[in-house]
């Protein structure tokens, strides 16, 4: 009797792989199109993400050329030639401060004088200070400012020469003064043409060296000379108001009158001396005056007989 030998025996093994390994090689023709479709999207996308960066590099440049572009034209219309101070710290002189400076126009000027206006910006103040820590000797302090008013001068600067030969390029001295302002610190300088504010140059700093009013911060101030003083000044007010009172004193016990002109009781006459007054006979107690006194007695005698005469008629006519 036979027994039935199994398909998948030992001889039939390599077989079967080699179909298995043919198989798996052994792809569709869409399949194998699907990849080669995928790669060359790959590589695409590669080529486009490199593509895409080059684009963006390529738009920064432009902007910033653009920019500069635009930059380059403002600065040109805002600043015309060049400004060169030779000093830019000057020292004091009497008061004074003096500036010289080169000014180049960038070209030919159309007039042989250009008005300028010259602006001046206080941005530090030199401050001479005495202090209890230096009461003798004052220290300086550099106070910086912010949002000062600028001290502007107007000035004509000229570009020519005695024959009327105009020049771009000129020297020109500009003083300053303490009567205009001026004051030891750090300024900072803007020059522009007055006719249409263009600049001249750059924004330029100066310091203007010298020495400011000294001011007294110290916190209490010893002086004994002065206390000497105010005593002595006090001790002769009071002087001068005790001989003013013994003045008034004195003019008021005087006469009103000279007692040399004014002639004495016993120089007066016995003729030209005054009637004796007569004893009151009562009354209000009032003294009459020398007018009142002096009224004629005649007045009341008269009266006196008129009233005895009727009298004496009345007693006839009833005798």
């Amino acid at each position: 009797m036979r027994t039935a030998r199994p398909r998948t025996g030992h001889l039939s093994q390599p077989g079967a792989r080699r179909q298995r390994a043919e198989r798996s090689h052994a792809r569709p023709a869409h399949a194998r199109a699907g990849a080669a479709r995928r790669l060359a999207g790959g590589g695409r996308g590669l080529l486009l993400a490199g593509g895409g960066r080059g684009l963006l590099l390529a738009r920064v440049v432009a902007a910033a050329l653009a920019l500069i572009g635009a930059w380059l034209p403002a600065t040109a219309a805002h600043a015309a030639g060049t400004v060169t101070i030779a000093d830019r710290a000057p020292k004091e002189d009497g008061g004074r401060w003096k500036l010289k400076m080169t000014i180049n126009y960038g070209g030919t000027p159309h007039l042989s004088h250009i008005p300028m206006l010259f602006s001046f910006t206080p941005t530090v103040h030199y401050e001479r200070a005495l202090t209890d820590q230096s009461p003798e000797k004052p220290i300086l302090n550099r106070i910086p400012l912010q949002n000062q008013q600028s001290i502007n001068e107007s000035m004509d600067v000229g570009f020519s020469d005695g024959s009327g030969k105009v020049f771009s390029i000129t020297k020109f001295d500009f003083v300053l003064r303490r009567d205009r302002g001026f004051e030891a610190g750090e300024y900072d300088l803007v020059i522009k043409r007055a006719s249409d504010g263009v600049q001249m140059g750059q924004r330029q700093k100066i310091t203007l060296k010298g020495d400011n009013e000294i001011i007294d911060r110290r916190a209490i101030v010893f002086t004994g000379e002065k206390k000497k003083k105010d005593k002595a000044d006090s001790a002769g007010a009071e002087t001068e108001k005790s001989d003013g009172a013994e003045e008034e004193q004195a003019s008021d016990a005087e006469p009103a009158s000279d007692p040399a002109e004014a002639p004495s009781d016993a120089e007066i006459p016995p003729d030209e001396a005054p009637p004796p007054v007569s004893p009151k006979q009562g009354g209000c107690g009032c003294r009459l005056s020398p007018e009142e006194a002096s009224t004629p007695l005649a007045l009341p005698l008269v009266a006196l007989g008129a009233a005895a005469a009727l009298a004496r008629r009345r007693r006839a006519r009833r005798g």
